[in-house]
Order: C-alpha cells, then sequence, then structure tokens
C-alpha cells in the first residue's frame, strides 16, 4: 500500500487558510474540538492536527465535506480567505 503524499510546498497557504477557517467556524459556534471531531467523524487528535497545519497527511475531500457539514457552512467556504 502507498504512503499518502505529503502536502505541497506550494499548497501550504492554502492548507494554512483551511486550518484558520475550520477554528474560525468552529469558535463562531462555540463548539469544542471534541464536538466537532465527534460529529465528524473524525479523532480529536486529528482535527487538532488539521486546525494546526501540522499535519502530514493532508484531509479527504470527505473529511473536508464532513466537516463543513457539522459547521454549517458550504465546503468551499473553507478554502476562502477570509
Amino acid at each position: 500500500m502507498s504512503q499518502p503524499k505529503l502536502p505541497k510546498e506550494s499548497n501550504l497557504k492554502i492548507y494554512k487558510t483551511l486550518s484558520l477557517n475550520l477554528r474560525y467556524y468552529r469558535n463562531r459556534l462555540e463548539m469544542t474540538q471534541e464536538q466537532v471531531a465527534s460529529l465528524a467523524g473524525i479523532s480529536t487528535k486529528y482535527l487538532s492536527l488539521i486546525e494546526s497545519s501540522s499535519f502530514r497527511n493532508p484531509p479527504t475531500l470527505e473529511v473536508i465535506f464532513d466537516l463543513a457539514d457539522v459547521l454549517g457552512v458550504e465546503p468551499y467556504r473553507i478554502f476562502k480567505e477570509l
């Protein structure tokens, strides 16, 4: 089985925006990482890594769609700079 691809250097700004936006929308709803992670079906540790943009394994579209659903936003908003 192949290893997941590491983020490309050229995409790091997008991943940083993703991280900041997830934290922003979660805080706007006054939800904890534990609450959001549980509803999205991922671990709290993984959500923490995504929000800190220190992940080695970028989230899949499925995870992003699930997080957007939990946070009540359209998926594209997670990638759009605020």
